[in-house]
């Protein structure tokens, strides 16, 4: 045989022979490695449906502390009790954990947020819940199951701040006196009259904003800048958003037809009702008209003392005569979230006057 001819043989076989050792140790090292790649697949999905249920049940508790806050806050119209309310919820939402107590316990006062010094009504709710997940794949290493715990805390009542969200919310310019008396229910005259007095109120604006255009684009979309209640002691300039300044007399006729034009035409003859979506629906804020007197019908500032809500019914008007006092509004009292409103704990107390603010705090 040629010698070149049997090198080629031989190194061919070598190199076959190799080639069957290889496939061997591959197929080897797949068998060792597949169950180890099955068990952290398996175990990654037990995580997976781990997290899934945490997330679900949080949402769960959340959902269910804001209605029973709401409810405690709608006292008037939510006659079940924020207790009942959060249990229906939390049990309807996910029926898979079990709630800590069960039924959800009984409304707290907050020293901060409703002092039972101040308030009637708690406004503090907290659901709580835990769940077991049992495990699949993670039985195979000894963890047959996993427990989660979950909480939620809300709180509702009247609001001392207002912040504007994206887009249109219900936030009127109005300034109404702040001791104008409010009951649930009752209708209420109100009449164009810068000055102190229940029932008075005048157009006013945040002191971010001025001019008639700024007061239209309030009307129309609801009012655009951050408002406080007044604290007591701070003033205009260490404190603007505590404070809204007053619009001139002169202006009156073409701001009360913008008042007709977006939320008075498509109101008449509607039954009142506490749907924030209904823009008959409004907030306002509640202003100290004290603080005008000496204005003389020009423009200055008075200090917010809190927010109320009615449901507009009419408005007629104006006419003005100098000063101009029958540019009236027509509403009905009602219980109902204020768009954009919340608690700040650095702010006073705010009064009752039909405007909700709810909020998660845990």
């Amino acid at each position: 045989m040629n010698p070149i001819n049997a090198r080629i043989k031989t190194v061919a076989g070598l190199r076959l022979r190799w080639g069957r050792k290889r496939k061997g140790q591959t197929l080897l090292v797949m068998l060792l490695v597949l169950p180890a790649f099955i068990g952290a697949l398996g175990l990654a999905m037990d995580v997976g449906n781990f997290y899934f249920q945490y997330y679900r049940a949080q949402e769960a508790v959340d959902a269910a502390a804001l209605a029973g806050a709401t409810c405690q806050a709608e006292s008037s119209k939510c006659t079940a009790g924020g207790s009942s309310t959060a249990t229906t919820y939390a049990r309807t939402n996910d029926p898979n954990m079990t709630l800590l107590p069960n039924p959800v316990a009984a409304p707290f006062f907050n020293s901060s947020y409703c002092p039972a010094s101040t308030y009637l009504t708690p406004c503090e709710v907290t659901v709580s819940a835990t769940q077991t997940v049992n495990y699949y794949f993670a039985r195979l290493v000894g963890v047959n199951s996993g427990t989660f715990d979950v909480t939620a805390t809300a709180v509702g009542g009247p609001p001392n701040t207002y912040n504007p969200g994206t887009g249109t919310s219900n936030m009127m310019p109005i300034g109404l006196d702040y001791t104008t008396p409010y009951k649930d229910g009752n209708p209420i005259s109100l009449a164009f009259f810068q000055s102190p007095g229940p029932g008075n109120w005048g157009f006013v604006l945040p002191q971010s904003e001025s001019g008639k255009m700024d007061l239209k684009a309030d009307i129309q979309n609801g009012v655009q800048s951050s408002m406080s209640i007044w604290n007591g002691t701070s003033t205009p300039t260490s404190a603007p958003n505590q404070f809204v300044t007053t619009q001139s007399a002169s202006g009156i006729g073409n701001s009360f037809k913008y008042m007709d034009t977006y939320h008075y035409s498509s109101c008449a003859g509607e039954t009142p009702t506490n749907d924030p979506s209904n823009p008959c629906l409004v907030c306002i804020p509640l202003v100290n008209w004290s603080y005008a007197s000496g204005c003389g019908g020009a423009t200055c500032t008075v200090p917010i003392m809190g927010f109320a809500e009615f449901f507009i019914t009419g408005v007629t008007g104006p006419s003005m005569g100098g000063t101009g006092k029958s540019a009236n509004i027509t509403a009905t009292w009602v219980q109902g979230l204020c768009g954009g409103s919340g608690f700040n704990q650095g702010s006073g107390t705010p009064p009752q006057e039909g405007a909700i603010a709810v909020q998660l705090i845990q």
